[in-house]
């Protein structure tokens, strides 16, 4: 097998877990009361969600292998900014809400697929095929727009409906001084950790020569 078609493989398994998993968290929150509109939109408040989403689409279009989808899913930059953000998501699941979790069969794996599966797959995915390199030093920057653009949803959201998806979050508990604090901590992981990863991809970098014997015929 090619390195190009063990790759289509491989992100088309992800983007299936990635799928699986969000799909099996919407039905339990379909289990809880209120109203329906209510529990969708908080279900897409969650940046877990949103971001396994990001990643199944992503997987997708390498898993097709051709047309804008694909070339946009492969672009070295694009593809760091998700292995960022999907690694974020593991991380702050790990160290602050594994006590978080989901009632039932059905709940338990659909949160070991978003929380752990997927970021392990996507970022294996990404370490072992290409494209890498040519990331510019900024790009770290622009990576933030997409975490901020949360945040921002975040506080409005909550300022309007008293309600927050995570509690390191919750400006009506925590007050904004100390929400606003732990935000910027986070950002400044997101920052960290994005320039960590673009030095790691300027490493899996390999020649245009091998690159291109390596691509399927």
């Amino acid at each position: 097998m090619t390195v190009g078609r063990a790759s289509r493989a491989a992100h088309a398994l992800v983007a299936a877990c990635a799928a699986t998993g969000v799909v099996l968290h919407y039905l339990v929150v379909l289990g809880h009361d209120g109203e329906v509109a209510v529990r969708s939109v908080r279900f897409l408040s969650y940046f877990t969600i949103l971001t396994n989403m990001l990643v199944a689409v992503t997987a997708v279009g390498i898993a097709m292998g051709r047309g804008r989808l694909a070339v946009l899913a492969g672009r070295p930059s694009w593809r760091a900014a998700v292995t960022l953000d999907i690694l974020v998501v593991a991380l702050v699941y790990h160290l602050l809400l594994r006590d978080v979790t989901l009632p039932g069969a059905v709940g338990w794996t659909a949160n070991a697929l978003v929380h752990q599966v997927v970021p392990t797959a996507w970022t294996a995915s990404w370490f072992a095929f290409p494209s890498h390199g040519a990331i510019d030093r900024t790009a770290p920057w622009r990576w933030l727009l997409y975490p901020l653009g949360f945040a921002l949803w975040t506080l409005l959201h909550g300022a309007v409906g008293g309600w927050y998806p995570y509690p390191f979050m919750d400006a009506g508990r925590l007050g904004y001084p100390t929400a606003l604090a732990n935000m910027l901590g986070i950002g400044a992981l997101f920052l960290a950790l994005g320039y960590a990863l673009r030095w790691v991809d300027g490493r899996l970098e390999i020649p245009r020569s091998e690159a291109s014997s390596r691509r399927p015929g």
